[in-house]
This record gives structure tokens, C-alpha cells and sequence, in this order.
């Protein structure tokens, strides 16, 4: 018996002459008993110069350029059973509806178009597929790395914050495309049954899509929030109950307004919605990258342009929905949810620590215009506060800007009797002024004793718009033994009621929302004394050590 061996592409062995044992096919092994099995292509091609050689080099070169995590992540997920059992769920389920749907249509599915009915039962499919499994899985995920210690060993690496968190995003959104991949079949499906246009589909899927992007980005950051089993339980059972809220919101638009086709709109109104809920991925993304970044990074700068980015795209997106359906009322809907939004955003920056790192001082703007105009996007509780109500108060005056221009020009009108944008832009800056800068004040001592965290400027926003609604309510009942049915400039810090009564047919009179203006202007002038400190951080010389490093850091980058 011949010893087997590993020839060279194309090598045969010729026979000897006499040797029948020679006689044997270089491109087969000798296996047990005897018997000769043909070898892999690779080991045919050892040096790589085949077809087979080439595939390997090219694949190998692509997965160099993809991020670890992502390798990681898609090679973990894609053999955990829970991704098998869902995903055959998922095909299961299909099967089990198109069945059920041509059984119980029949025979009139071959008359009646029921593209639409069937659409139905798929939507629920993958909804719940990509809204339920996908987000937990990405929130267990992150949460696992730092509860058991395993993110250290990433932290150590090249890899930053950034990349580890935007690595387990994609890692989801694989996920999501191979889902997407087994229920194609099922909507072209529905397209050939009739009664659904191919449009109406896109925006299905384009919904469902982004609401599983928006719901994973989520997770991530909730999942950097907790620090123990019992926290990572309780965040677990809140996002659990967000999704079941949002799955009944989506099934609730898309049956009564998507699938019967009752919406309407153009692309840019459609691109503007899906551009704002994509800028809320981007910001969750890197609000998790932030919380697990070191302390010595810089965590709020790229988190505060995002979020003056979104404020332009909301901006865009009001005043195009105002011309588009020349229609005021969007304005004071914009000017509301804008002014919600900061009040939500300033509270969790309030909370940042004041200390900051040399590597964070040598990036300090360094002229005194720079300083004017850059400092406040550098980290702290109170350049976070100045952000906020510089970019927020500026958003504000745009809309309203925006308003007034467009009832100039006779592109909108007020259909409603409601309270003026002016008079309405005047009431949301004031809140903003005012309730942020209480909740600041009101921080700050335990923030200083306790050190930095969010936990007290939420117990202080709690607090302070609790106090904001009571105490009107106090004041009622001392004074006239009930509480009043009739609105007045006394209940103005009442933020509920002064909001209902700015959308009722009454509307908001303008002495109150002057007077809500200049109690919120007030507290921010308070607020202005204790920023002394901040403003007197400067700019530090990069130490010639660290410069050193970084030219050698080059040398490699570019040997590699």
C-alpha cells in the first residue's frame, strides 16, 4: 500500500513499471480499509493560487475590514438556539397563515383580491419577531459584557467604545435581515393575491424596520444603565412593556391608516419621518458608546451634535408639514414636542461630572472667539445646561420665525382659534428656562455630595413638576376652599393644564405666557452666577510624551 501524500495542483502519479501499487490517483486519499477518498479543494491548492485559493483570500480580506464585534456577534447569534427556534417560528408561522389564509378565503381568493387581509397576518409575524427577540437579545448582550467582566478584555484593545457598541448594532441588524429574508417570499405573495400596492408593502416593511432599529438602540443604552442583577431585571421588565406599547401603536397605524391606504403625503414628508426616527438610533447608539467609554474620554461633544442635528432635521420637518399642508397648527405641535425633548435631554446632561480629564482640557477651544463658541459643547453639568437652552431657546425662535414668515407670505394660516405661535414659542421658552434651571438648582448640592449621576436631577425633575402642578391646586383650596375651574395667570406653572388650555378654542391669553417668560428668564439669570467655574477652564500644552506617541502611532498605521 502506497503512503498517501499532498501533491502539487495537476500532479498524477504515473505508474512504475512493475509496481502496481503505483498505480494510484494523486488526486484521491487513502482512507481506512483502504479505500481512496478524493482530498478537500484546499488541500489540492495548498499556496492558494486557485479559484478556491483566491475565495479564501478575498473572503479573508472582507471580514479584516468588518468590525471583531460584528464577527462576534453575527457568529454567536447566528448558532445560539434562541435565533434558531425564532427563526423557524417565524418560517412556521408564515406557512401556517398562507395556509390558513387560502384555506378560509377559498374559493373566493381566486376572485376577490385579499393581498390585503393576508398582508395582515404577516405584519404581525415579523413584527413580533424583530420588536420582541432582536432588541433583548442586544440589551442581554451588552448587559452580559459588563456584568461579567468580559468587556475589560475589549477595553484593552484597539477597539473603542464606539466600535464595540456600534459592532452589537450591526450584529442586531443581521439579525434583522435574514428575518426580513424568510418573510420576502410571503409579501410578493400578497402583491400577486391583489388589493395591496407595492408601495403600501415598502412602507410596511420601511416601518417595521426602523421601529426594530429605534428599539435596539434603546436597549443598548438601557442595558448600559444597569449595574446589578436586580437593576438589569427591572430595566429588562420596563423595556419588555415599552415594546408591548409599541407594537400596539404600530398595529394600531398600519391597520387603520397604512394597509387601507388612507395615508397620504409626499416622499420628502415620508424621507423627514424616517430621517428623525434614524437620528434617534444614532443618538441612542452613541449615548450607550458614551456610558461605557472611560472617564478620561470625551463623552458629550459627538452627543451634542447629534442632538443639535436632529433639532435642524425636527426644524425641517415642521416647517415643510406647516407649508406642505399650510396649516400654523404644526408649529405649535413642533414647538411643543421641541421644547419636551430639551426639558428631557437637560435633565440627564445636568448630571455630568464637572471634573474633566488632561486629554479632555487639551481639546478646549483656545481663542477667547472659540471659547465664546465652543465651550459649551465640551463636557459639564453646566455647559450641558448653556447647550441645552442656547440650542433649545434657538430652535424655538426659528419655528416661531418660521410661522410668522409663512403667514406673511400666505403659504399658512391658523385653522383653529387656538393661542398664536408667538404667544405659544414665548410659553415653551419660558418652561424651558425655568424648569431646567430649578432642576439644576436643586441638583447641584447632591450632585456635589454624592458625585455625578442622573438619578438626582430625575428625583429633582420629578419633584420640581410635581410642585409646578400642586401648588396652584394649594393655593386654590387656601384661598377660595376648591379648586378653581377657571384658568388664570395663577395657575401658570401649572404645565399640563397651561398646555391643554393653549390647544383649546380659548387659547393661551398672552399676559400669562409673557409672565411664564420672565419667571423662567429669572431662574436662568440665578443659574448664570454659578457658571463662573466653567467658563475659566483652559486650554493645556500637549505634553511632548503624548506627542511622541502619537507620531509613532502613525509610523504603524501607515507600515500596516
Amino acid at each position: 500500500m502506497t503512503e498517501s501524500h499532498i501533491p502539487d495542483r495537476g500532479d498524477t502519479t504515473t505508474p512504475a513499471d512493475g509496481d502496481p501499487s503505483s498505480s494510484v490517483d494523486a488526486t484521491l486519499s487513502l482512507g481506512g480499509g483502504g479505500q481512496a477518498f478524493p482530498y478537500p479543494a484546499l488541500a489540492l491548492d495548498p499556496e492558494g493560487s486557485g479559484w478556491w485559493g483566491w475565495i479564501d483570500r478575498a473572503t479573508e480580506r472582507l471580514t479584516s475590514l468588518l468590525n471583531p464585534i460584528l464577527v462576534k456577534e453575527a457568529r454567536q447569534s447566528l448558532k445560539s438556539k434562541q435565533f434558531l427556534i425564532t427563526f423557524f417560528c417565524l418560517l412556521a408561522a408564515s406557512c401556517a397563515w398562507t395556509i390558513m389564509g387560502i384555506v378560509f378565503n377559498a374559493p373566493d381568493v381566486y376572485y376577490i383580491p385579499t393581498g390585503d387581509t393576508m398582508m395582515i397576518g404577516y405584519f404581525l409575524i415579523l413584527s413580533i419577531s424583530m420588536f420582541a427577540f432582536v432588541p433583548l437579545v442586544a440589551f442581554r448582550s451588552l448587559a452580559a459584557e459588563l456584568d461579567e467582566g468580559t468587556y475589560e478584555m475589549l477595553a484593552i484593545t484597539r477597539l473603542t467604545a464606539w466600535g464595540i457598541v456600534s459592532g452589537k448594532m450591526n450584529s442586531a441588524v443581521l439579525q434583522m435581515l435574514i428575518y426580513f429574508s424568510a418573510i420576502v417570499p410571503c409579501l410578493a405573495f400578497c402583491y400577486l393575491l391583489r388589493g395591496i400596492g407595492l408601495l403600501t408593502i415598502v412602507l410596511v416593511v420601511a416601518i417595521i424596520f426602523i421601529t426594530a432599529m429605534v428599539l435596539t438602540a434603546l436597549a443598548l443604552v438601557l442595558s448600559t444603565l444597569a449595574k446589578g442583577r436586580t437593576l438589569q431585571t427591572f430595566l429588562l421588565v420596563a423595556l419588555v412593556a415599552f415594546i408591548v406599547f409599541v407594537e400596539f401603536v404600530c398595529c394600531g397605524f398600519v391597520f387603520s391608516m397604512v394597509l387601507p391606504e388612507q395615508w397620504s403625503g409626499t416622499w420628502f414628508g415620508f424621507l423627514s419621518s424616517f430621517t428623525v426616527a434614524a437620528s434617534f438610533v444614532v443618538l441612542f447608539v452613541a449615548a450607550a458608546a458614551a456610558r461605557i467609554a472611560p472617564v478620561t474620554e470625551n463623552r458629550s461633544t459627538r452627543l451634542r451634535v447629534i442632538l443639535f442635528c436632529q433639532q435642524a432635521i425636527w426644524v425641517v420637518t415642521i416647517a415643510y408639514a406647516a407649508w406642505a399642508t399650510g396649516d400654523l397648527e404644526w408649529i405649535n405641535d413642533g414647538l411643543l414636542y421641541l421644547g419636551i425633548f430639551w426639558l428631557l435631554v437637560g435633565m440627564f446632561m445636568c448630571g455630568e461630572s464637572s471634573e474633566l480629564s488632561p486629554r479632555v482640557r487639551r481639546g478646549l477651544p483656545a481663542t477667547y472667539a472659540t471659547r465664546m463658541l465652543f465651550t459649551w459643547w465640551m463636557p459639564g453639568p453646566g455647559t450641558g445646561f448653556m447647550f441645552v437652552v442656547a440650542t433649545g431657546v434657538a430652535g424655538l425662535v426659528v419655528l416661531a420665525g418660521v410661522a410668522v414668515f409663512g403667514s406673511q407670505m400666505g403659504a399658512a394660516r391658523a385653522t383653529g382659534p387656538d393661542t398664536p405661535v408667538l404667544s405659544f414659542a414665548a410659553m415653551m421658552t419660558g418652561y424651558l428656562l425655568g424648569y431646567l434651571g430649578a432642576i439644576r438648582l436643586l441638583s447641584m448640592p447632591f450632585l456635589k455630595r454624592f458625585g455625578p449621576s442622573f438619578v438626582a436631577p430625575l428625583v429633582a425633575a420629578i419633584v420640581v413638576y410635581f410642585m409646578g402642578v400642586i401648588v396652584p391646586a394649594i393655593i386654590d383650596v387656601a384661598l377660595q376652599g376648591r379648586i378653581s375651574m377657571n384658568y388664570s395667570a395663577l395657575h401658570a406653572s401649572n404645565w399640563m393644564w397651561t398646555w391643554n388650555e393653549a390647544f383649546s378654542s380659548r387659547g393661551l391669553p398672552a399676559e400669562v405666557a409673557i409672565l411664564i417668560l420672565a419667571v423662567g428668564s429669572g431662574v436662568l439669570a440665578i443659574n448664570l452666577i454659578l457658571l463662573f467655574r466653567e467658563f475659566r477652564l483652559r486650554k493645556i500644552a500637549v505634553p511632548m510624551r503624548v506627542k511622541q506617541d502619537f507620531a509613532d502611532q502613525s509610523v504603524t498605521n501607515s507600515s500596516e
